[in-house]
């Protein structure tokens, strides 16, 4: 990224100093700019050669003489061709975005033009991960995945852009903290539902979603618990969890959970009993998740002790990670959803359908905020996305299955 033409946006605001300029790129761009103090001061110096900025000495009152930077109309005409350029990089693309806003210059265009070759991109790199997975090589498969997230991350963060008014745009504080927090256990409905709602998940298990919301880090959780003495989803747990706080449970999905078992199940697995054996090489999820505590459940009613499995503690924190292992040969078996295991090619052996819901504080379902993934829920996108996913059932999605007080 040409370092001149960024430096003309941040003049675009006013007359600045060099530090004030080093300090608003470090605290406004970083990622996705960063530029030592060396290559600040040539790129001044070249932007003045061009007469694209003025310079004026401040005289120091207990120091050095200081340089102020002002912006030429030349220097505006330079800006605004070069946001009309072709990105060299990704980065590029955002420190422009950020910068035409904040000179009150429409990029809509060039969103569009973005959007498509980051959609173009994650179909390639869906392919790529399909490929890994198939191969059954471990390295490919991490680095393909990695891959996939970063082109993710760059759509959810155009999708954030564009859902927002047209009059607040930009990576404001203001936009950022308006965006919902949504936690809880892994789940790749939940994930598409953030998308609608122009925001993302962060999958820490369900137990470590309530949590958060408990101590007032998140907006939402997803969460999938079952109550080993009452046999009820969810409601058990958030009685306990957040007895002070007023309480809504939205149903998501009712999602077939079970074993994925290595392709062509060469170590003949039938059901919960065969983990016990000594060649069984079992991967667990990490304590309150609910996939483990649904396991849990079903050893205990086969009367096997579960913490006496030798990879009991072994874990993973997401259904994608189980898999990983499992394609690769790391593991023979382990928990996680039909869905999973029809998108990574693994056999699946069925222990029960789950009921997984969206639990958030009153406040926030009344709240403006939460509108966007309220209407996700009854969307038609939705639909086709849980038709997509095997051992999904969305009858129930978007209603009320309860109001905890």
């Amino acid at each position: 990224m040409s370092p001149t033409h960024a430096l003309l946006g941040l003049l675009v605001q006013g007359e600045r100093h060099g530090y004030d300029l080093k300090r608003a790129i470090e605290q406004g761009f970083a990622p996705f700019w960063r530029i030592d103090f060396a290559q600040l001061y040539r790129s001044l110096a070249k932007m003045t050669r061009h007469g694209w900025i003025k310079v004026r000495v401040v005289p120091g009152s207990n120091g050095p003489d200081r340089k102020m930077y002002t912006l030429t109309a030349r220097g505006r005409q330079a800006f605004e061709t070069w946001l009309q350029e072709p990105n060299t990089a990704r980065d590029e693309f955002f420190v422009k975005l950020r910068l035409a806003n904040t000179a009150g210059i429409l990029l809509d265009q060039a969103v569009q033009d973005q959007r498509r070759a980051l959609e173009t991109e994650r179909a390639a790199r869906q392919d790529a991960l399909r490929t890994a997975r198939a191969a059954g090589d471990a390295a490919r498969i991490i680095l393909a995945d990695a891959a996939l997230r970063e082109t993710e991350a760059a759509l959810a963060a155009l999708t954030l852009w564009t859902s927002t008014p047209s009059t607040a745009k930009g990576l404001t504080s203001q936009a950022q903290s308006n965006a919902l927090v949504i936690t809880g256990s892994d789940d790749p409905l939940l994930a598409f539902l953030a998308q609608l709602a122009a925001t993302s998940t962060s999958p820490i298990g369900s137990l470590g979603g309530l949590l958060a919301l408990s101590r007032h880090e998140a907006d939402i959780a997803g969460i999938h618990l079952l109550d080993l003495e009452t046999g009820k989803y969810n409601v058990p747990f958030i009685k306990h969890i957040l007895p002070e706080e007023h309480t809504v449970l939205i149903n998501l999905a009712s999602r077939q959970n079970g074993l994925l078992i290595a392709r062509g199940n060469p170590k003949n697995i039938r059901g919960v009993r065969d983990l016990a054996r000594a060649d069984v090489r079992l991967i667990n999820r990490q304590r309150g998740a609910g996939t483990r505590l649904l396991l849990f459940a079903k050893l205990r009613a086969a009367k096997i002790d579960p913490l006496a499995l030798p990879g009991w503690e072994r874990v993973a924190w997401t259904h994608d990670a189980i898999a990983t292992a499992i394609a690769s040969d790391a593991a023979d078996a382990g928990p996680g959803l039909a869905a999973v295991a029809a998108d990574w090619g693994l056999d699946f052996i069925p222990l029960g359908e789950e009921q997984y819901d969206l639990v958030m504080p009153q406040a926030v379902y009344e709240s403006p905020r939460a509108q966007p993934l309220l209407k996700g829920l009854q969307s038609s996108a939705l639909r086709r996305k849980g038709e997509q996913l095997q051992g999904y059932d969305l009858a129930h999605a978007g209603t009320v299955a309860a109001r905890l007080k």
